[in-house]
């Protein structure tokens, strides 16, 4: 989850449908007017939601305290753009170290 689902979270779900297809990802965000608008139901679906940065946390124990502890801190900042190099090689990076 990041704030747009325009830059990070897409890129991260495609990552991980051309590498990772097991288990099933989606992505979404958490502001108004982009792409993909988080919901009640996909958080239900959801076994783990990652988070992309820390204004993503703050924004899930104002309005989904319930599902806070689904969640874990990517801590990927909004600087990359969609499908970019840097941010496929920081995809490869965190999926390594957190041994996914």
């Amino acid at each position: 989850i990041c704030e747009g689902n325009a830059q990070r979270s897409p890129t991260f779900e495609l990552w991980f449908k051309q590498n990772r297809p097991q288990p099933e990802v989606k992505s979404t965000g958490t502001s108004y007017g982009y792409p993909e608008r988080l919901t009640e139901e996909l958080l239900a679906w959801a076994d783990k939601i990652y988070l992309m940065d820390l204004e993503q946390e703050l924004f899930f124990r104002r309005k989904f305290p319930h599902y806070i502890e689904k969640t874990e801190i990517v801590g990927c900042s909004d600087q990359y753009s969609r499908e970019s190099r840097e941010l496929y090689r920081l995809i490869e990076y965190w999926v390594m170290k957190v041994n996914l």
